[in-house]
C-alpha cells in the first residue's frame, strides 16, 4: 500500500468515526451503557495512544459485565500511561480481577493502588474486606482503621475490627470495640448482630477477667437472638456457635441443673460432645433427651451412631431400626447401618431384610432407566411399591384427621380412648400431622406413636401395614384398602351445608369422598339425618358392602364427659378468668372449594374487636381451611387464641356459649343444651355459593344476621342461658346417640366386631346392579342412546352406577347428556392418581405397545395392578353387570376384563 493510499484510507474512515462518536454521545445522554460501549470501542483508531481512552472503555465493558474485555483495556490503559498517574487504573484493575475471583491479583493491584492513594477509604474499606476474607486480620485492620478515621460510625467496620481483634487474641482491643458498638447499639438494625455483639462483649470481658454486667450482656444476647433458639438453650448456644465449646459445656449441664426436663438442652448437649469425639459422654444425654422426646427420627439416628462408633451393636441396631421406624423418607444410609450392625449380631435373616428394604425404590430388573427416572419421584408409584412390599401389621393403628391438620375429631377420640387400654399396650399408632408442633406434649414422649407427614414415604409405608385405619375426611387419592385392612370413615360433621352431589359446585359428586367412603369397611353416622343424607350424597347407596352404624360421634364424648381435672387444665392453660362467662367463637371457610377458600378478615377483626368489649372471655377457633389466610391477620389482644393441642370438643366443653355460621360445630355443642348463637351475616350470598341442608327455622340457636344483634343476643344468653323446647327438639332429631360412650361403642364394633345393641343402617335390596363405564364418554352418540335404558333400570329398582371423568362438566355436550340421568344414579368421579409399581408401568407399556404380547409374566403383572385399581376405585363392590362406553380406550377395556361379576 502506498503512503498516499494510507492517508485516502484515513480520510475515507474520518465520517465513520464521527458517527460513531455522535452515536457514543447520544447513547452517553440516554444512560444506555451498552449502546456506549459498542460504539466507543470503534474510536480506537483515533485513540490507539490514549490510556484514558483504553480506561474508559475497560469501565464501560465492567457496566456490561465482560470482565475479560475490562481486564484487557485497563491492562492496556496501565501500559500506555508513562507518568505516575496510574493509580486509578489500577483500583479499576482491582475491582475487575475480583469479579473474576483473582483475589491475589487484584489484592497486589489494590495495594498498588494505596501506595499512592493512602486515605482513599473506599478503597482501605475494600483491602479490608478482601484481608478479612483470608483471614489475614492483622492487614485488615490496617484497611478497617484507616476508614474509621474518615467514617467513625461505621456499624458494620467497628464489628469487623472488633472481630480482627479477636482472632489475633488481642482482647482488651476487641473488648472496647465491641463496647463502642455496645454504646451505638440503638443503631444496629439487625436483632440478631445485636444479640452477638452482647454476647461477644461479655466473652471479651470473661477473656479479660472483667466480672461487671457480663450476666446482663448474656441475658441480653438471650433476648435479641432470633436464630439460635437460646430462649430454650440458653447462653451456651452462643459459647458452641463462637466455638467456645468448653463455656458451652458447662453452660448447658448449668442451665440443665435448673430444668432437668428440657429435651432440647439435652440433645443439644449430647450433639455437642458427639461432635468433639467424647461419646460415652454424649449417650446419656442422648437417651435422656429421648426420653422426653421421640418424635425427631434424626436423634434416634444418633444415638444408634454413638454406640456403633463404641462397637455396641445390639443397642445400635435397637436405635436405628426406631429412627428408620419414624424417618418421614426413605433413608437408605440408616437402613444399610441398620442391616451391618444385624449382620455383626449374626442376625443374618433379619440383615438380609434389612438391605433388601434399603432398595426398595431401586431400580427393578425389566424396566428401563428412562421408565425409573421418569416415574420414581412420583408418588403413586411410591405408594404401590409400598403397596406391594410390605404386609399387613395386626398390631398398627393409623389415624388421619382433616389430612393432618391436627390431632382432633373423631379419631382423636377413638386414639385417646384406646390408648392406655391394656388391651392394646402392644399396638403402635401412626398420626398423620402436617406440622409436629401441633403434637401434644402428653404425647411427644411416647414409644408407641410414630409421627408422619401426608404424602411422605413414611406415611405411604405406613398406610400400606396398618391393619386399622382410621379417618374423617380423605386419604390421598392413590390410596388403596387392602383386602385385610379394616377402614373405618368417622366423617367431620352434619352436613349443615350442602355437599357431594347435592352442592351445586359438586354435581358430579366428590371423588374423594366417594372413593373412601367405598374403601371403608366401617361407616359411623350420629343420626338419622346423616344416615338418609350421606350414601346419597356421596353417590355409595346401594353399592357399599360394609357397614354403617348409627352410633353418635366419638368426639362429642369430649365435649359431654370431660373430667374436672381436664376441665380446670383447659382453662388454667387459656388463663380464663374464673369469673367470667367464656364464648367460644368458631366460624367456618368460605369459597366454593378447599384450594379457593376466602375469609373477609376486615370483618372478623371488626366483629372480634366488637365482642371483645363485652365482660367475657372470648376464645377464637378458626377453621383448619382458613387458619393459613389468618396467618398475618393481628387478632386483638384480648382474644384468646387456644393452642392447636387443644381440641375443639374440650373447648366447647368449657364453653357457656358457642358462635359459629355455617359450621357443623354447632351440633356437637348441642349436648351440653348451653346456648348456640348463628352467626349467619352472609347467609344469602353463602347459600347461593355453597347451599344448605337446613332452613334457619330448623336452627336450635339464636340467630344474628349483624353484629349489633350479636352483641344482643350474647347479653340475652348469658344472662337466659336455659334452652327452650325447640332447642331441646333439635338435640332429639340430632345427637339421639351422643350419650357420652359413642367411643366404647365405636371400638367393640371396630376392633372386635361386637355389634350388641347397636343400629344399623338397612342396605337396599336391588334386583340387580350395574357398573357403566363413562370415563370422557367419547362415544357421545352410543350414550346418547343409552340413557332412556339407564333411566329404566333405576327405576326398576336396580343399583346404577356411572364412572365419570370431572373434566366432563366443563364440556357442554356430554354434561347436558349426564343432566339427563336419573338423580338415583351414583356418579363415581374417576381419579387419574393410578397407583402403578414401576416394574407395573414397564409391563403396561410393553403389552399397550404390542412388544411383548404373549408374555405370561407381563400379564400376570398387569393383571395385579388393574385389580388393585379396581379396589381404588370401588373399594368391595361388585357388580352383576358392566357396560363400557369406552371401548375404544385400553385402560377401561382392562377395568372391563378385570372386573369379576357376582354370577
Amino acid at each position: 500500500m502506498t503512503e498516499n493510499s494510507g492517508k485516502e484510507n484515513k480520510l475515507f474512515n474520518i465520517p465513520k468515526v464521527a458517527a460513531r462518536y455522535a452515536a457514543y454521545k447520544w447513547y452517553d445522554k440516554k444512560k444506555n451503557t451498552r449502546g456506549m460501549y459498542h460504539n466507543y470501542k470503534y474510536l480506537e483508531s483515533v485513540n490507539k495512544n490514549n490510556p484514558d481512552y483504553f480506561f474508559h472503555l475497560s469501565k464501560l465493558a465492567s457496566y456490561e459485565k465482560k470482565w475479560s474485555q475490562a481486564l484487557y483495556y485497563v491492562n492496556k490503559a496501565i501500559e500506555l500511561q508513562t507518568s505516575n498517574n496510574k493509580a486509578q487504573y489500577f483500583f479499576h484493575k482491582s475491582q475487575v480481577l475480583r469479579k473474576q475471583k483473582k483475589e491475589i491479583e487484584s489484592l497486589n493491584c489494590l495495594r498498588k493502588y494505596l501506595q499512592h492513594r493512602p486515605d482513599d477509604t473506599e478503597a482501605n474499606f475494600i483491602f479490608g474486606e478482601q484481608q478479612f476474607k483470608k483471614k489475614e486480620w492483622k492487614k485488615a485492620l490496617e484497611g478497617f482503621e484507616r476508614y474509621l478515621k474518615t467514617y467513625p460510625d461505621s456499624i458494620d467496620v467497628i464489628f469487623k475490627t472488633a472481630e480482627c481483634y479477636r482472632y489475633i487474641e488481642d482482647y482488651r482491643n476487641a473488648e472496647l470495640q465491641y463496647d463502642q458498638l455496645r454504646k451505638k447499639i440503638k443503631l444496629v438494625k439487625d436483632k440478631q448482630k445485636k444479640a452477638n455483639i452482647y454476647y461477644l462483649l461479655g466473652l471479651m470481658k470473661m477473656y479479660n477477667n472483667s466480672k461487671a454486667d457480663i450476666s446482663d450482656l448474656f441475658d441480653n444476647s438471650i433476648y435479641y437472638d432470633e436464630k439460635k433458639n437460646s430462649t430454650n438453650l440458653g447462653i451456651g448456644v452462643f459459647h458452641e456457635a463462637f466455638f467456645q465449646y468448653n463455656e458451652a459445656i458447662e453452660a448447658y449441664k448449668q442451665d440443665l441443673q435448673k430444668d432437668k426436663k428440657n429435651y432440647l438442652l439435652l440433645y443439644q448437649l449430647a450433639t455437642l460432645l458427639d461432635k468433639l469425639n467424647k461419646i460415652e459422654e454424649a449417650i446419656p444425654y442422648y437417651y435422656s433427651a429421648l426420653q422426653l422426646y421421640k418424635v425427631e427420627a434424626s436423634w434416634h439416628y444418633a444415638l444408634g451412631l454413638c454406640y456403633e462408633k463404641i462397637s455396641d451393636f445390639r443397642n445400635a441396631a435397637i436405635w436405628y431400626k426406631s429412627a428408620i421406624d419414624r424417618y418421614l423418607n426413605h433413608n437408605e444410609e440408616t437402613m444399610r447401618r441398620y442391616a451391618n450392625a444385624l449382620n455383626y449380631l449374626g442376625e443374618t435373616q433379619k440383615s438380609i431384610a434389612a438391605y433388601q428394604e434399603a432398595n426398595l425404590f431401586k431400580k427393578p430388573i425389566f424396566a428401563t432407566n428412562v421408565q425409573q427416572k421418569n416415574n420414581i419421584s412420583k408418588k403413586s408409584v411410591r405408594y404401590a411399591i409400598s403397596y406391594e412390599y410390605y404386609e399387613v401389621e395386626n398390631n398398627v393403628i393409623f389415624y388421619e384427621s382433616l389430612s393432618g391438620t391436627r390431632m382432633m375429631g373423631n379419631p382423636y377420640a377413638i386414639f385417646e380412648q384406646i390408648l392406655y387400654q391394656s388391651n392394646f399396650k402392644d399396638y403402635i399408632h401412626v398420626w398423620v400431622v402436617n406440622s409436629f408442633s401441633v403434637i401434644p406434649y402428653e404425647f411427644q414422649s411416647l414409644n408407641n406413636i410414630i409421627y408422619v407427614k401426608k404424602g411422605t414415604d413414611a406415611y405411604l409405608k405406613y398406610i400400606s401395614k396398618a391393619k386399622y385405619l382410621i379417618c374423617n375426611s380423605t386419604f390421598q387419592p392413590y390410596v388403596t384398602r387392602k383386602p385385610n385392612q379394616f377402614y373405618l370413615q368417622t366423617s367431620h360433621g352434619i352436613f349443615y351445608k350442602t355437599v357431594g352431589r347435592d352442592s351445586s359446585e359438586t354435581p358430579l359428586g366428590v371423588a374423594g369422598a366417594t372413593r373412601n367412603l367405598l374403601q371403608a369397611t366401617h361407616i359411623i353416622v350420629p343420626n338419622e339425618f346423616m344416615a338418609e343424607k350421606q350414601p346419597k350424597s356421596y353417590s355409595i347407596e346401594g353399592i357399599y358392602t360394609g357397614e354403617i352404624a348409627k352410633v353418635g360421634y366419638p368426639r362429642i364424648d369430649i365435649t359431654k364427659e370431660a373430667a374436672k381435672e381436664k376441665r380446670a387444665y383447659i382453662k388454667e392453660r387459656l388463663g380464663l378468668d374464673i369469673n367470667k362467662k367464656t364464648v367460644v367463637y368458631a366460624p367456618t371457610w368460605r369459597g366454593t372449594t378447599k384450594s379457593q377458600n376466602k375469609f373477609d378478615t376486615e370483618k372478623l377483626i371488626s366483629d372480634l374487636k366488637a365482642i371483645g368489649t363485652l365482660d367475657i372471655n372470648l376464645v377464637f377457633r378458626g377453621h383448619p381451611i382458613s387458619n393459613k389466610l389468618l396467618k398475618e391477620v393481628k387478632i386483638p389482644n384480648n382474644i384468646i387464641l387456644p393452642p392447636p393441642d387443644i381440641q375443639t370438643n374440650e373447648l366447647l366443653n368449657i364453653a357457656d356459649i358457642t358462635i359459629s355460621d355455617y359450621s357443623s360445630l354447632f351440633f356437637d355443642f348441642l349436648v351440653t343444651e348451653r346456648p348456640i348463637i348463628h352467626y349467619l351475616y352472609d347467609v344469602e350470598e353463602y347459600t347461593k355459593e355453597r347451599g344448605l341442608n337446613l332452613e334457619e327455622n330448623e336452627l336450635p340457636g339464636a340467630i344474628a344476621k349483624n353484629i349489633d344483634d350479636l352483641l344482643q343476643v350474647i347479653k340475652d344468653k348469658l344472662q337466659n342461658p336455659k334452652p327452650n323446647s325447640h332447642y331441646l327438639n333439635a338435640k332429639e332429631r340430632f345427637s339421639p346417640y351422643d350419650d357420652g360412650h359413642s367411643s366404647e361403642r365405636v371400638i367393640k364394633w371396630f376392633f372386635y366386631g361386637e355389634t350388641d345393641g347397636m343400629k344399623f343402617v338397612d342396605k337396599k335390596e336391588n334386583m340387580e346392579s350395574y357398573l357403566l363405564l363413562g370415563g370422557e364418554l367419547t362415544d357421545k352418540v352410543s350414550f346418547s342412546k343409552s340413557i332412556s335404558y339407564i333411566n329404566n333400570l333405576i327405576k326398576e329398582s336396580n343399583s346404577v352406577s356411572l364412572i365419570i371423568n370431572k373434566g366432563i362438566i366443563q364440556e357442554n355436550d356430554k354434561y347436558s347428556l349426564v343432566k339427563q340421568l336419573d338423580t338415583r344414579i351414583n356418579f363415581i368421579v374417576y381419579d387419574p392418581n393410578t397407583p402403578r409399581t414401576i416394574q407395573e408401568i414397564a409391563a403396561i407399556q410393553f403389552l399397550q405397545n404390542q412388544y411383548a404380547s404373549d408374555s405370561l409374566i407381563l400379564k400376570e403383572i398387569e393383571n395385579i395392578s388393574f385389580q388393585r385399581e379396581i379396589r381404588r376405585l370401588l373399594g368391595d363392590s361388585r357388580f352383576d353387570n358392566v357396560i363400557n362406553y369406552e371401548k375404544n380406550n385400553y385402560y377401561w377395556n382392562e377395568i372391563e376384563k378385570s372386573l369379576k361379576p357376582k354370577k
